[in-house]
This record gives structure tokens, sequence and C-alpha cells, in this order.
């Protein structure tokens, strides 16, 4: 820590780099300080110069913007409320948290009478004293352009560094917005929320995240265009269920650990005990029931049921340890009930782990600050702080390209939730509407982007009506991405100041995306017609049938073992629901605990590890 005649000395004096040679520097001139002026001089100057929150430099400052007072006017009981601030600016604002400040004031009188400044009868009339501010002018609020994301900045930057050092000005802080994507991001939410205002929708939230770097391109956190009303940043603080959005982690764990996309899970309507007395029976939002279903097709309509039963298979455990190591730090309830997303999260954690299947399993923490400088006149002066992407391989390519299949076919295929996402080229995603009409999502992504687009309202009393992912929320993400992705390809990475190294995250996210690109070309893919229960090449015999499309030489090259001899199933065939997935044995899968950074087997010095099925013949070795 620092004394208050260091703090002064770094104020008048100093930069802000946090450097030894910084601080060296900071104790030398506090010591010439302490020689030339008294106490009191000391403590006057640093006074004046301190920052007080709420925009405030310097106690005349305080004094006007919370009491409309020249600070010789002020009473004890204001004068006690201003001195208790600097210790923490923001936290103890009036203005910020009335109930903070008036317990940091009551601790200065406390203290003040038992160093015998004051009375102890002062100090309780100060205490009973109510908190009367003139009030706080929302003109420079108003004033900022992309203002949830600057407010998230300032916010971030204020819990790092301290509200002295972001507030009194002179720094540049280069950020990774695109105020064209952000533009764009804001006329669609609002669009797609004012269109849907007859259903009861009153909010909505956006966010865009570049999957290879982490970098958040647009931020908008609530629909009203007048920030100074509406400062709730629904995109970061608001934990909302994301429905069948939430899928994602179950069929990932599944894919991860050896199941296969074609894999048959039953429709049938079942009923699971130990939740209440009658247990808890999973509801297909159409409220049909039967059949059977392959992952892909289970999730391109949504079919709640098939992902209850995939999460028993897989263990809730396991699809709770997916969804962390794709980014979802909220807490998350362990019952089946979460494979449809019971529990709350926030726009801006379903977007960054949606990225990891467009970076082909690499996770990238979100980002909002690249660098920040001290100001030189029209030049940048020092650096403060540099930042590089932040990225860790969470999932392996093959299961990542699997699951890029599966959330393609929720766009393409027919009966598909997402379909009104298909005018964007190379859309993936996954649509999310809570059973009781309070939520709706639609979380998707290209190589180049991911977003996530949540709509709804704040009361949680109020339903909407015929509201879905698929009909307010892809259209909005549609909306905003045609647009952002012309945006993104004008973007000059090379010369921006995101600091990408050349052979790069940059340059590996290009090569990704031309891959990509390229297997969709004629040629690229082959479309095959799959027999629904062996999930192999079908035959004549097969009585249920669907098209899938897969990358040449990737489609399967066995025909159907179970239909054949005129439809008779071979004998000793095992139930469907039990059936292990295609191309192995069970006797060949082994399950291994795996550290997290390093994707070899873990042993106790890893902080975070991941349980996985593996071939015995692919498993990591120590």
């Amino acid at each position: 820590g620092s004394t208050l005649t260091q703090q002064l000395a770094r104020n008048i004096y100093l930069t802000r780099e946090k450097k030894l040679s910084r601080k060296l520097q900071e104790v030398v001139l506090a010591i010439e300080l302490e020689r030339n002026f008294t106490k009191e001089q000391i403590l006057e100057l640093y006074l004046n110069q301190v920052y007080y929150g709420s925009g405030a430099y310097g106690v005349q400052t305080a004094a006007k913007i919370y009491f409309g007072k020249n600070v010789k006017d002020l009473d004890l009981a204001e004068c006690a409320l201003i001195a208790g601030l600097p210790q923490k600016p923001s936290g103890y604002s009036p203005y910020e948290d009335t109930d903070a400040a008036v317990r940091r004031r009551n601790t200065v009188l406390v203290r003040m009478a038992r160093l015998h400044y004051i009375t102890r009868e002062q100090c309780r009339e100060a205490q009973a004293e109510s908190v009367h501010l003139v009030g706080l002018k929302p003109s420079g609020i108003q004033k900022y352009k992309a203002p949830w994301f600057v407010t998230y900045v300032i916010r971030e930057l204020t819990d790092k560094y301290g509200a002295d050092l972001i507030y009194r000005g002179g720094l540049r802080i280069y950020t990774t917005l695109n105020y064209g994507m952000q533009e764009a991001a804001e006329n669609a939410l609002r669009g797609a929320v004012s269109g849907a205002k007859r259903q009861n929708v009153s909010q909505g939230a956006l966010i865009c995240i570049e999957p290879s770097t982490g970098y958040i391109k647009a931020m908008v956190g609530g629909a009203n265009p007048d920030f100074s009303k509406d400062q709730y940043n629904r995109v970061t603080q608001a934990r909302r269920q994301p429905g069948s959005s939430f899928k994602a982690f179950v069929y990932t764990a599944a894919i991860d650990n050896g199941y296969d996309a074609n894999y048959k899970l039953s429709n049938a309507k079942i009923t699971y005990k130990g939740y209440g007395e009658s247990g808890w029976t999973p509801r297909n939002y159409n409220g049909k029931y039967g059949g059977t279903y392959t992952i892909k097709q289970a999730v391109a309509q949504s079919i709640n049921v098939c992902a209850v039963r995939m999460a028993e298979k897989v263990g809730i455990d396991q699809v709770i340890q997916y969804a962390r190591a794709l980014g979802v730090k909220s807490p998350l309830s362990r019952n089946l009930a979460l494979a449809l997303g019971c529990s709350g999260v926030t726009p801006m954690e379903m977007a960054s782990a949606y990225g990891v299947f467009a970076a082909d399993g690499v996770r990238a923490e979100p980002m909002c600050v690249v660098r920040i400088t001290e100001s030189d006149g029209d030049r940048d002066g020092s650096i403060i702080e540099e930042n590089r992407p932040v990225t860790r391989q969470v999932l392996s390519p093959q299961t990542a390209e699997i699951m890029n299949d599966v959330f393609r076919g929720v766009v393409t295929s027919r009966g598909g939730t997402g379909q009104r996402a298909a005018s964007v080229k190379n859309a993936h995603g996954k649509t999310g509407t809570t059973s009781d009409d309070r939520d709706a999502w639609f979380v998707g992504y290209t190589p180049e982007l991911s977003c996530a687009v949540w709509v709804g309202n704040d009361d949680f009393r109020k339903k909407m009506n015929a509201v879905w992912g698929g009909n307010v929320c892809a259209p909005a993400w549609t909306e905003f991405m045609q647009k952002a992705l012309r945006l993104y390809r004008e973007e000059d990475h090379n010369n921006s100041p995101q600091l990408k190294e050349p052979g790069g995250s940059d340059s590996r996210e290009r090569t990704r995306r031309e891959s990509r690109e390229k297997s969709t070309e004629p040629g690229g893919q082959r479309t095959v017609t799959i027999c629904s229960e062996s999930g192999l090449l079908s035959n004549s015999s097969c009585p249920n049938t669907y098209e899938a499309t897969y990358d040449s030489g990737s489609e399967p090259n066995t025909r159907c073992n179970i239909h054949r001899n005129n439809g008779k199933a071979e004998e000793g065939r095992a139930e469907e629901e039990t059936r292990v997935p295609p191309a192995s044995g069970k006797s060949e899968y082994i399950s291994a605990t795996i550290c997290t950074e390093s994707g070899l087997i873990a042993n106790d010095w890893c902080s975070e590890t991941i349980t996985k099925r593996f071939r015995a013949d692919e498993a990591p070795k120590r």
C-alpha cells in the first residue's frame, strides 16, 4: 500500500506505470514533500487532489456535486460523508449506494467522537441526519457512445486500478469495440423488441464476440435508447434461463465422450422420481412424444425429452463440467432439469461458450481493452497495460467439428428451429425458449463472430405471448450478423490496435475460416441417405430415413446392419436406447480424468480437471 503522502506524490508528479522504478520514485518524492511541507499543508493538497466519486476531484467539487454547497457551508454530517469517500469512491458514493455511504459516514463520526474531535451528542445528532443530495446531472452519461460497453470498460478498469486513475484523465484506452457493429446491434435489438411489443416483450440484450480472440465487438445491455434512464446491463448482469440453448453443453459432453451425432434417443414420455411427490416429467414444447431421434435431429428440432435422456446418460456432473470449461461461471443446479436450461446465465457467457465451437475447440476469454497508455499530447505515452488474447484448448477439434455440423442443422434442416437465420452464410446456432414464456434466445455463430440475443421482461411476473427464440431472436440475430460480417471483413486487422501477431490467433482464425468456407463449396461435402435407427447408409429395407451432409470422406461407408432380410432385425440386437455409440464397442472405450490446461492425464497439481471418454487407443498419456 501507499501512505497519504505517497499517493499525493504519485498523483502530482508521476505516471501510472506499474513498475518498481516508479514505486521507488514515489517513496523519494514523498520524503521530499514531508521535508518541505507541514502535515496540514500535505493534507490540504491531498484533499484538493483526491477523487471523491461521481466525477468529483477535490473536496470543493465534491461538496458541489453532492450537496450543491461550498465546502465551508457543509454541516458536520455532510463533512463526514465526504471525508469517508476517498477510501472507496465509487462504492461509497451516495449516488451509487446511499446505504453504504451512510454506514461509512457513521463510521467516520464514531471515529471522530472517540478521538474527541466531536462530542458523543454531536455524533448521535449527525448520525440521525438524513442525506439530502442535490442530484446528479446525467448529461455526461447521455453523451456516451456505446454506453453499456463504455460503462462496462470503466467498471472493469476501476476494479483493477481504482477510480482515481481512471477518472483523473490523461489516459488513452484502446478497446475491442467496432462502433459500426455496435450501431447495427442497437438497431437490430431495438427493432426486435419494438416489433414484439404487442406480444408483451419490453427488454432485450445482444452481445457479439470474436471467437478467435475473445474481443467484444458489440454490446447492447437493454432496449431503452435513453441510457440515463436505464443503466442496467443485461449482457453481464442479468442471469436468465437459457432454455434449449443450454443443450449445447449436454450434447458436447456426449460427443466428446464417444457418442456419435447419429446416436438414437427415445422421445417416449418418461417420469423421473425424486422431484416432488409425483416426480418430474420433461415436456416437449409442442406436447408431442414418441419415436426416436438422432442427436442431430433432436438438437435441430429441440426435442426436450431426448436432451434429458442424454444428460442422464452422460451424467449431470459431466454437463456442468463442460459448461464450466466452455466459460459458464453462473451457479448451476445439479439436477436433470439443467439440461433444459433451468439455471440462469448471462448473454456474455453464452456468446463466449458458443464461440468455442467456431474456434475449433479453443476458448478465448472475453476481452474489452487491448491497450492503455499515458496521453502525451497527440501521441501515446508510457504503456500502462497491454493485453493479448487469453486462449485455451477446451475441446478437441474433432468434437467442435461434429458440434458445428449439429448446430448447422438447426439452421438448415427441415423442422430446424433456427431456420430464420439461414440467410447468413455459414450460420450455426441454437434457439432457446423457456416453458414459462419468460425468456427467448438465439445464440449463433459463424467462423468469424459469435452472437447471443435475448428478449424478455425485467419483471418476471410478465409472460410473453407467442414469442420464441426462432421468431423474434433469430431474425434480430440475422439482421445484425449480415451487417456485422460485412464490417468485419472491412476491418484492417493488421493495422488495428488489436496487436495480433503474425502466425498468431488472427492468422489461425483466418485459416479456420477459410477451411470452413472451403468445406461448404460444391464438391467439398456429400449428402447421403441415412437409416434413422442404425445411423448407417440406408438400404431399400430401412423404414425411416433422412438425408445428412458430411465433409467428403467423413460420411458413413457401411450399409445398415439392422434392416436386412426383408427388414428383419438381426437376432440379439440390443435395445436402441442402450446401443453403444456407432464406430466402436463399449469395451474399446475408457474414461480418464484430464487436465483442462495441458489436455493430458491429470495429476495432483492440476487446478481444473474434466472426466472424458476415449477410445482406448486414442486416450492421452501422462
